[in-house]
């Protein structure tokens, strides 16, 4: 006789606990196992009725065959994790099991910067047209919660860690915006985080991508079982097809192919970052079916994310800049490309390192003629003031709120003061919104 195969809930985070719902309503027995389990997952446990002991990972027994639901936050080198997979376990997650439920077309977004705008974007845009949108995955609701039969379409904000285990999902539209290095305390190269990134494509109906990742980055990936990819640049379009900029009379355009679409001066975000999140999510769009001139419309009453390249309105001449969700190297480029023709920059960079290399960051800001000065923080302090050494003597702080206050000091008029750290904030905040929220609040005391 065959054992009873029990599925395992591997972390107890948001997506551990949507997991643990859903396998409860539909009345299946499960496991569940997390080596930090905090007392509010013990209470959620309880109220859907879970009533076993939560075990750690190492003491888990695996089966041969039976799932295991992995989180994202739980990596998959754990040694219990790689050998219960030696041991025939099958290791899956939340967006698989999604994905077999959702009866609605599922846009799936994934890159190393600018998904949760994108994502958020394209939710705005296709509830402008469709009766119900659900926006969620690695951003808001998990994936699972979002589940209704009268979704018209899904839209996802996809991690390499959720990823990691989706090489299957059946995407209508499956979104790669940009690739750079990160989270190289998870992954041993970086190779293996593009690779991760590229899962995405696997059983993708339409592809988006940058024209830089199409060419450069894993192209046999990003080719494999999409029938259509649809490409995006910072760059005039090459056909017809193609979404980019084009330059017209001295103004900066959105266009597909030479047919202009509209001013960047439209949008309510300035900055090469926010149109080329502007391109993707149109581009998506279009693949999803919406109406062109529609989402033209409704993409100038998009105002953006908080803590992603936020301008600060303090009306003292100032140019305040909470990017705090720049947690790698990739995000802080970009911002630096944004603002450097804004005035001085007074750069804040630091935090928790994530195995980076912060060289080329280092170059980048040694190369703008507007830099005033950078002021780095926190456990990445040393390493970045190393990176910076050849070319620049940063000013180097223990605490976050001492590098700020000192940036309130330098400041003049015209200045750009530009939060935008490169590393994650885990060495002093809960999260890189609440680094954000103490920028704020400290630059803000400096105006009462």
């Amino acid at each position: 006789m065959m054992p009873h195969l029990v599925p395992v809930v591997i972390g107890l985070g948001q997506t551990g606990l949507s997991v643990a719902r859903f396998l409860t309503q539909q009345g299946i027995d499960f496991l569940v196992a997390d080596d930090r389990a905090s007392d509010q997952a013990g209470q959620t446990l309880h109220k859907i009725g879970y009533d076993k002991t939560v075990q750690s990972i190492a003491q888990l027994v695996p089966q041969s065959g039976a799932h295991w639901y992995i989180s994202p936050g739980v990596p998959l080198a754990l040694p219990a994790i790689a050998e219960a997979q030696r041991q025939g376990v099958i290791l899956t997650n939340d967006i698989n099991l999604f994905s077999q439920q959702a009866k609605a077309p599922i846009i799936g977004v994934t890159g190393s910067n600018g998904k949760t705008t994108v994502t958020t974007l394209v939710g705005f845009l296709a509830s402008q047209q469709l009766p119900s949108v659900r926006v969620g995955g690695n951003i808001g609701a998990p994936s699972l919660d979002l589940l209704d039969d009268a979704a018209s379409c899904y839209v996802l904000e996809l991690s390499s860690y959720q990823l990691e285990l989706s090489t299957q999902l059946p995407l209508k539209v499956a979104a790669l915006l940009n690739l750079s290095p990160d989270h190289l305390d998870r992954y041993e190269t970086v190779d293996d985080y593009y690779a991760a990134k590229s899962h995405i494509f696997s059983s993708a109906e339409q592809g988006v991508v940058h024209r830089d990742v199409a060419h450069n980055a894993t192209p046999s990936a990003v080719s494999k079982g999409v029938r259509k990819l649809q490409v995006f640049s910072d760059r005039p379009p090459q056909d017809d097809a193609e979404f980019g900029l084009i330059e017209r009379g001295g103004q900066t355009f959105l266009a597909r192919g030479q047919a202009v679409l509209l001013a960047v001066s439209a949008l309510k975000l300035n900055g090469k970052s926010h149109w080329m999140n502007t391109l993707a999510a149109l581009a998506i769009g279009d693949c999803l079916g919406l109406d062109l001139d529609q989402m033209l419309t409704d993409v100038c009453q998009f105002s953006g994310l908080r803590h992603r390249c936020q301008r600060i309105e303090l009306h003292d001449g100032r140019t305040w800049v909470n990017d705090s969700k720049a947690t790698n190297v990739g995000a802080t480029q970009s911002a630096l490309r944004d603002f450097e023709s804004a005035g001085p920059i007074i750069l804040l960079l630091g935090g928790q390192a994530k195995a980076a290399d912060f060289s080329e960051l280092a170059r980048q800001v040694t190369q703008l003629h507007s830099l005033k000065q950078v002021l780095v923080y926190g456990d990445a302090g040393a390493m970045l003031a190393d990176s910076l050494a050849p070319f620049i003597v940063p000013e180097v702080f223990s605490e976050f709120d001492c590098m700020v206050r000192r940036a309130v000091q330098l400041a003049d008029a015209g200045d750009v003061i530009l939060l935008s750290p490169a590393c994650a904030s885990l060495d002093q905040f809960s999260s890189y919104e609440a680094r954000g929220d103490r920028f704020e609040e400290l630059i803000m005391a400096r105006a009462a």
